[in-house]
């Protein structure tokens, strides 16, 4: 059997990587980073990201990494990018991946959409230099902040906010948060998703994978939130099989920006099928096009 082309990049990016580990003190997700530079292939886009996806995949096999530093897999960005063009009429444009990592989630997005303009905020150096390498990788342009979105910046507006959030509680007090918690540490995940959406436009879309939890547990700040200055338009659970266990459950959460009771139709709340189940999953998108169209 013939090597396909996605193989070919692949196995120079992985042989790249053992090159560089040999040579130099650096992890292995760092070394994919400068291999992502160093190799001349050639390849359609989605290939060369496919080819780097398998080869992020493979490094932390050898080398595992902290639940947050996994890729969003490539269902969950075209499903998020469904519902942007479906909830925006296929006007959105600009769109901020809050806790960008490595950019893939934004890069899917992309090869739905060329049109998306797209940025990224990330306060890991190593992920922002690697999302920055692929950015070259790929021949595809977006704008990388490095810096902790929950801060005050300089960033501008946007027409829609996406993030697979990574989980956990902010170390900092976070002033001006209506999803701050009264007391205690809050959560990093409702601090961004918050910080997200206050660089989007009134009346986009924010898209975001969150703990299945959300809405239960230290719920009641978000809960404000979401009755004064968001509305909640959808609340769907990912697949339980691929989660390790019921606590990691995530879900995707579909919020407007300003708050409005919605007309003619409830919150749409629902499970995502399995990955693999072809038709469930076009009944599922067929669910979303009659929900909208109410």
């Amino acid at each position: 059997m013939n090597e396909s082309n996605l193989e070919k990049i692949y196995a120079t990016l992985v042989d790249r990587v053992e090159e560089i580990v040999k040579r130099e003190d650096v992890s292995r997700l760092e070394a994919l980073s400068h291999a992502l530079i160093e190799v001349d292939v050639e390849g359609e886009k989605p290939e060369k990201r496919k080819a780097f996806q398998f080869a992020y995949l493979k490094q932390i096999q050898e080398e595992p990494v902290q639940s947050n530093h996994q890729l969003t897999p490539d269902m969950i960005g075209f499903i998020v990018g469904y519902i942007i063009e479906l909830l925006s009429d296929k006007k959105a444009k600009s769109i901020i991946d809050a806790g960008s990592g490595t950019g893939h989630l934004s890069f899917t997005l992309k090869e739905m959409n060329d049109a998306f303009e797209l940025t990224g905020v990330e306060v890991d150096p190593t992920l922002v230099e690697m999302n920055a390498n692929l950015c070259e990788f790929l021949e595809t342009e977006m704008k990388i902040h490095l810096e902790n979105i929950i801060e005050p910046g300089f960033i501008k507006m946007h027409d829609a906010a996406v993030g697979d959030l990574p989980i956990g509680y902010y170390p900092l007090e976070a002033n001006d948060y209506k999803t701050a918690f009264k007391e205690g540490q809050s959560f990093a995940h409702l601090l961004m998703l918050e910080a997200a959406m206050n660089h989007v436009e009134d009346g986009g879309v924010g898209v975001f994978i969150v703990p299945s939890s959300i809405l239960t547990e230290h719920a009641d700040t978000f809960k404000t939130y979401i009755t004064e200055d968001v509305t909640m338009q959808m609340f769907l659970n990912l697949p339980k099989s691929i989660f390790k266990s019921k606590d990691a459950q995530k879900s995707m959460i579909v919020l407007r920006k300003g708050f409005s009771p919605l007309k003619n139709k409830e919150v749409l709340i629902g499970d995502i099928p399995d990955f693999k189940d072809q038709h469930g999953m076009t009944a599922f998108l067929r669910k979303l096009d009659e929900w909208h169209n109410r």
